[in-house]
Order: structure tokens, then sequence, then C-alpha cells
């Protein structure tokens, strides 16, 4: 029961996050380093992210084919302390929690029955469900990560994603640095 509760707790976060909390436009984050951006109204809305953009042929424009976004999301921790152990005596304990919130936007005519992988140096990381498309924002995915992961981030080289292609048995893979991503993650904790 605890694991459909966590569940559906970090569920509840990532909706309330997608919903509550406006994401910097593509043309705002860079491609060669990880960019802390905030937003305008809210200086305190603040995420790291990584833009691959290609060259458009036949003119000086690039095009974003991913962005990677990391953000924080608060979730309360409840426990019980032991109060007095002789009568057995316990108090509800509840902490706030900053938990990172990783969401890639992937380009429209993706496979949306593959799931995409994420890799770091060459090694899998996780898979992360498609949310949804959007002529906007393109297909997007999004899942709470934990520290484990963030010491991959900082001490990777490269993150690669890895997508299938709608109607195509190839996958696409888009490399993005993990250059500057330390500082960048540190100064969104601040």
């Amino acid at each position: 029961m605890k694991k459909y509760k966590k569940k559906f707790l970090n569920k509840l976060i990532v909706l309330t996050i997608l919903l509550l909390a406006p994401i910097t436009s593509s043309a705002e984050i860079g491609d060669k380093k990880w960019s802390k951006e905030c937003g305008k109204d809210n200086k305190k809305n603040c995420v790291i992210a990584i833009n691959n953009k290609i060259s458009i042929p036949d003119s000086d424009k690039k095009q974003t084919l991913a962005t990677a976004i990391i953000q924080l999301a608060t979730t309360t921790e409840r426990k019980m302390d032991l109060v007095d152990g002789d009568e057995k005596t316990y108090k509800l304990k509840e902490e706030n929690k900053l938990i990172p919130v990783l969401t890639i936007r992937f380009p429209l005519n993706v496979d949306l029955k593959k799931t995409p992988l994420v890799q770091i140096d060459k090694k899998k990381v996780l898979n992360i469900p498609f949310t949804h498309c959007n002529a906007n924002e393109g297909c997007v995915t999004q899942i709470t990560i934990n520290d484990e992961v963030i010491k991959l981030f900082k001490s990777g080289k490269e993150l690669t994603l890895a997508m299938g292609v709608h109607r195509s048995k190839e996958n696409m893979i888009i490399n993005l640095p993990l250059k500057g991503f330390s500082k960048a993650y540190n100064s969104l904790l601040k």
C-alpha cells in the first residue's frame, strides 16, 4: 500500500508543478551548458535547463530538438517520532523536503509507445514515460529523481536521450553536455 501512496504522491507533485509553475521558453535556454532561468513574475520560480539545437539548412537560424529541465518541487514527509518510550507515545512530525523533477521536451512525431531512455556517459539511468504532447512544447516526459541520479548528473560528462521516431525502426539519439550542471543545480538549491 505504501508503494502506491508514494507513486500517487509523486504523480500529484509532478502534476502540480506542471499546472502551476510555468517553465521558461526554450528560446531563453542555452545549448552549450546548463543555466538557471527564473520566472519573470516570480524570481523564486527557477529551473535549470539545457537545449539541443540543430542548424536549419540554408538559414542562420537554429531549431530546438530537445530540452532537459530540472525544477525543485516540495513534498511533505510524515514521520512518527517516539516521545516517550515507556508509554510508547508518538508524535506526528511533518517535514517539507525538496525533490528534483526532471522534465524533457522532445519534438513532435516521436513514437509514444516507446518510453524514452536517459543515459549518463552511456550508462542507463532511467526510462521516462510521456505525460503529454502539444504544439507549443512538443512531447513532454516528466519524473521525480533522487539524489543518486543527481550525483550521476554532477559527475557525468554527457546526457544521452534515446527515443523512438514514429513509423521508424531507428531510434533518435540526442546528446546534451552536462557542463555547468553542478554549478546550476547548486544555485537552484539556494
